[in-house]
């Protein structure tokens, strides 16, 4: 299978990347800055340039799309809209664009966020598929704008709504929650974390299985790749430290109204897995996952 990944120097590029060579996969990689993965092929591009990525399709010639390169910095977007429109709308209709002037034959795997809810479901339970979207931030709206691009391609197509991914790479420009409670604790530092937001943080490794899942069987529609199990990110923050052997009192919870965050934050947005269980996924449960990545770091 011929995969063309955007965002290869992301998180979530960097290990569908990794997981699709070790699969034997032809893949084709694009990010900004130097090539991820050396043993892959790789061109890097400017999604937000119609022709970069007009002649980016032109060279992978991609049997399948894995588009996970995005602004997702929450409260980033919400100060600059413009360029958070432009990263996460725009390169996605650049995308579609150039793959249906080339006949829609490929499959374009989109993923997306639990932000694209606004916390206030009609039932308290995890979020399924079908629920009412309403984001309350900029970086939602963007996605749920581009998830609507998606779902108008008249090709094959699998939206993937995911949360709170966290993990590690050696490509990495930025922190996740993982290595931020890491940091701070291992230096001594305090660390607040909202003990009012409930949501399914996501291994990276369990979300690459997923999207490579998507691809392999072929499918179509919008699913939930997330974790299994559901938390705040007080709690998560909690079993990081316990596990790496840290202080746990050092991370202390707060609430979305005493940090006043930039964005606004849905404060309930766990996604049920079950539809994507059904195609095999099998994400693993938080402390198994914090224990082996404490053996690996």
């Amino acid at each position: 299978m011929r995969l063309l990944i955007t965002g290869a120097r992301g998180l979530v590029g960097y290990h569908v990347s990794f997981q699709a060579l070790q699969k034997k996969h032809a893949i084709f990689l694009t990010s900004r800055g130097p090539d991820p993965i050396p043993e892959a092929l790789y061109r890097p591009a400017d999604l937000t340039r119609k022709e970069e990525v007009q002649d980016l399709i032109e060279w992978a010639q991609p049997e399948v799309v894995i588009h996970s390169a995005a602004m997702t910095l929450v409260d980033r977007c919400q100060e600059q809209p413009t360029l958070c429109w432009q990263h996460n709308v725009q390169a996605t209709h650049h995308i579609l664009q150039a793959l249906i002037d080339k006949g829609a034959k490929a499959h374009v795997i989109f993923v997306s966020t639990d932000f694209v809810y606004d916390g206030y479901p009609i039932e308290q339970r995890p979020y399924i598929e079908g629920d009412y979207e309403a984001p309350l931030s900029v970086y939602g709206a963007s996605k749920l704008a581009a998830e609507a691009l998606v779902k108008n391609y008249p090709g094959r197509w699998a939206i993937a709504r995911t949360a709170l991914v966290y993990g590690t790479a050696p490509t990495l420009e930025r922190d996740n929650i993982l290595l931020r409670v890491l940091y701070k604790l291992q230096a001594g530092n305090v660390l607040p974390l909202y003990a009012d937001q409930i949501r399914t943080p996501t291994w990276v490794n369990d979300l690459a299985q997923g999207l490579l899942l998507l691809a392999e069987k072929q499918a179509q529609g919008l699913y939930h790749i997330a974790g299994a199990d559901i938390e705040t990110p007080y709690s998560l923050g909690q079993k990081i430290a316990r596990t790496w052997g840290l202080r746990e009192d050092l991370v202390y919870a707060t609430t979305m109204e005493e940090l006043q965050p930039t964005a606004p934050r849905p404060a309930y947005s766990p996604l049920s897995v079950q539809k994507a269980k059904a195609l095999g996924y099998t994400p693993h449960p938080t402390e198994e996952v914090l224990k082996q990545l404490c053996k690996e770091l």
